[in-house]
């Protein structure tokens, strides 16, 4: 029975090492931060344009398998169009080349979105019903929101995933709830993240983002004030691994099921 683990053991490295070293990766994590309000924050800070959250491995070629979550926008938005990303104190900086396309890149730390709480649609009456409890905010008070449609002034938020799917998961947070949802044709939200209380969200506070895409929702945040929110990103490679050690229960069953067959009968 010894020799039969050692076995499986060997085929659990033959089939990691077939996934590649980027495989291996688990997750990464970034501490985002958020000002709400009306008074720009100090330091670098971004408060209007489109840019989204992203992971991409570190460098493919010398450093494979370390991933990075970061802030990144596209320089091809020229300066004065719908789009192109605004702020202040050094932002956005200068493009660099990241994955063979030109942007602007940010790590999580080092900047802050600015929610300009006095722009349009950026506060909400806080609706009533149960299905609005995920926001941690009570009937009737302010809730403040990141709009999911472009709007001027206002940072418009994405999550994307440019070369493998991405589950984007909201861990720890300061400053009050943070909260994320989608609405349907009717305004009935779709709770997807909750730093109130995760069960009432339909996936635990992760948001899956699909290979080659980006989406938009609201984000929330139930009061002004300095918010930091830790952000795992885990690209879908990772399944790669985990597909590897399934491939390893299926061989050992059919080993353990073959060596019934060979049992004599009693």
């Amino acid at each position: 029975m010894r020799f039969r683990f050692l076995a499986l053991a060997a085929l659990a490295a033959a089939l990691l090492t077939s996934a590649g070293p980027a495989q291996a990766e688990i997750s990464t994590t970034g501490t985002f931060n958020f000002s709400v309000g009306t008074t720009a924050p100090s330091g670098a800070y971004w408060s209007g344009g489109h840019g989204d959250i992203d992971v991409h491995e570190h460098d493919p070629v010398n450093d494979p398998g370390h991933w990075e979550i970061h802030y990144h926008f596209h320089s091809e938005v020229t300066s004065g169009t719908a789009g192109y990303p605004t702020g202040g104190n050094g932002f956005p900086g200068t493009p660099e080349v990241h994955d063979g396309e030109n942007e602007w890149k940010w790590e999580a730390g080092d900047l802050k979105l600015w929610l300009n709480t006095s722009g349009s649609g950026t506060t909400l009456t806080q609706p009533s019903g149960a299905q609005w409890a995920f926001t941690g905010v009570t009937d009737g008070q302010s809730l403040y929101v990141l709009p999911a449609s472009p709007t001027e002034g206002v940072p418009y938020l994405g999550f994307s995933a440019h070369d493998f799917a991405t589950t984007y998961t909201l861990g720890a947070v300061t400053g009050g709830h943070i909260s994320a949802w989608t609405v349907d044709g009717f305004g009935t939200p779709t709770a997807l993240w909750s730093s109130f209380n995760p069960s009432l969200t339909v996936n635990n506070n992760s948001l899956l983002i699909p290979a080659g895409s980006h989406a938009h929702v609201f984000l929330g945040f139930s009061q002004q004030g300095d918010f930091t929110a830790a952000i795992t990103a885990v690209p879908e490679p990772t399944s790669m691994a985990l597909a590897a050690f399934g491939a390893v229960g299926l061989a050992g069953g059919a080993m353990l099921r073959r060596r019934r067959r060979l049992q004599p009968q009693q």
